[in-house]
């Protein structure tokens, strides 16, 4: 059965277009409200205008129908005059007596506009009879009407009282038309509809050229990134000219670039310098066998050519079994196995253990201050790391010399102690004997015991302790190495 191919992620939208999106839509929305709230100005400030025409028609009726005596006919009302500019709206009033009656209106205005229905009439009469009545009622009806022929009408229906002209009360309808105003409207909202998809587009660019220019330091950063290789792990992001959001991300690229090269650099250099510990003894090895099979030799010189074989093959196996531990000891997320041991125990076998080698050696081997003590760790990890000091002690340290193992407690830690009197280690070399294959005496690299990872695997496990290791020497005066592990 063959698995079915996975469905490509979709695609999401870049920041440069999300950011485009965002600013249109905002900007977009300022500017049509913007302009809707000039519309609605505008409206309502011709609307205004033409109440206030109207009014002042209605004041100028009033002042005719005072000039009128008491029990005379209403003049007739003229039309409007040809000459009116052509803009100015059409403006019809209408008298009504309390029957609702026409006593006279402009000229045409009953070709257009219906007179009010008497509902109407007293509709307006009963709301100014539970208002009170002034000197000058003015109580009426203000509405939008279309006349016969389709045109928009502002109208105005009053009851009017004039005191000491007539007998009873008149009603009085006034109507503007607002077709200009119409048309001026219609204009207005075409052009505001340019305008707006005008600032939309505008909008859209604008947004764009902005989040374009705002993200560059990013598509900087992005290809520089791009072109990082192995070989081009020296390269960093320029920081001038960069945003100060952006300061933090590429400052710390460029520390991670500097971890990635100083790690390149190690693994480089641990690589050649596996490659040459293990190349001298793999060419010990050919030249042994080479040697071996140049002519027919007796059984005891093959024995002895096996013999000096598996010592070489014994120091590979060495030297493998001590990368794979740093190695596993460099990458393993796994909790260190602890238990309770006694400090003085540990000392004792690891004394008695090396106490053959270092009386070959012409060396006194004894450990002092570990009474009492206990410690949580690992105890095979610590008789490893306790057991390459002591060796290492031994190989550096003359006959006639001593080896101490101590161990004593600080406050919250625990410190175990490998101090000889050996030759020491000069102070330009401390800093660097717990690196990997270094070594302070080259001279020394044939020697199967110095392969240059003793202390390095100390400290890898002190390390993993959650420790570290400190080291004191003085030349001709011997050194001594601690292993400081919390408690």
């Amino acid at each position: 059965m063959t698995a079915e191919p996975r469905a490509p992620a979709p695609r999401s939208l870049s920041i440069a277009l999300r950011l485009t999106l965002w600013y249109a839509l905002f900007t977009f929305a300022l500017v049509f409200v913007t302009a809707g709230l000039l519309y609605f100005t505008v409206v309502n400030s011709l609307y205004e205008e033409d109440l206030r025409d109207l009014a002042d028609n209605l004041n100028n009726a009033r002042l005719l129908l005072r000039s009128v005596p008491p029990g005379a006919a209403l003049p007739p009302l003229q039309e409007r005059p040809s000459w009116a500019p052509p803009q100015q709206p059409q403006i019809y009033l209408r008298v009504l007596d309390s029957q609702g009656r026409t006593l006279t209106e402009t000229p045409g205005m009953g070709r257009e506009l219906a007179p009010p229905a008497s509902a109407e009439l007293a509709a307006i009469a009963s709301a100014e009879g539970s208002g009170g009545s002034t000197g000058r009622g003015t109580e009426g009806s203000r509405r939008d009407v279309l006349s016969r022929s389709g045109k928009p009408y502002l109208m105005l229906l009053v009851r009017v009282r004039e005191q000491g002209t007539l007998d009873a009360p008149l009603f009085m309808q006034v109507a503007m038309d607002r077709q200009h105003d119409e048309a001026l409207l219609g204009q207005y909202r075409e052009r505001l509809w340019l305008v707006v998809g005008a600032a939309l587009l505008c909008c859209c660019v604008a947004g764009y050229l902005i989040a374009r220019t705002g993200l560059r330091p990013i598509a900087n950063i992005s290809r520089t990134a791009r072109h990082i290789r192995s070989a081009t792990l020296h390269e960093r992001i320029g920081m001038q000219g960069l945003p100060a959001e952006l300061r933090e991300l590429a400052d710390s690229f460029n520390h991670m670039l500097d971890r990635l090269e100083e790690s390149f650099k190690h693994v480089s250099q641990f690589s050649d310098d596996v490659a040459h510990e293990l190349r001298t003894p793999i060419n010990n090895l050919r030249g042994e066998i080479e040697v071996a099979l140049g002519k027919a030799r007796s059984g005891e010189a093959y024995r002895e050519v096996l013999g000096s074989c598996l010592e070489e093959c014994t120091r590979i196996s060495r030297l493998i079994q001590t990368l794979l531990f740093l190695a596993r000891s460099d990458t393993t997320t796994q909790l260190l196995q602890r238990e309770q041991i006694d400090v003085s125990a540990e000392l004792s076998k690891v004394e008695a253990f090396y106490g053959a080698a270092a009386t070959d050696a012409g060396i006194e081997l004894r450990t002092t201050g570990a009474a009492g003590l206990s410690a949580s760790v690992n105890r095979t990890l610590l008789q490893q790391a306790l057991g390459n000091l002591v060796s290492n002690a031994i190989e550096h340290t003359p006959a006639g010399g001593a080896i101490t193992l101590a161990a004593h407690a600080d406050p919250g830690a625990l410190r175990l102690c490998v101090s000889d009197t050996g030759c020491g280690i000069p102070a330009e070399h401390l800093g660097r004997v717990f690196e990997r294959f270094y070594r302070v005496d080259p001279a020394r690299a044939s020697s199967a015991q110095n392969v240059g990872l003793g202390l390095a695997v100390v400290k890898s496990i002190a390390t993993r302790h959650g420790g570290h290791v400190e080291i004191e020497s003085e030349i001709e005066r011997g050194t001594r190495v601690c292993l400081v592990l919390p408690q």
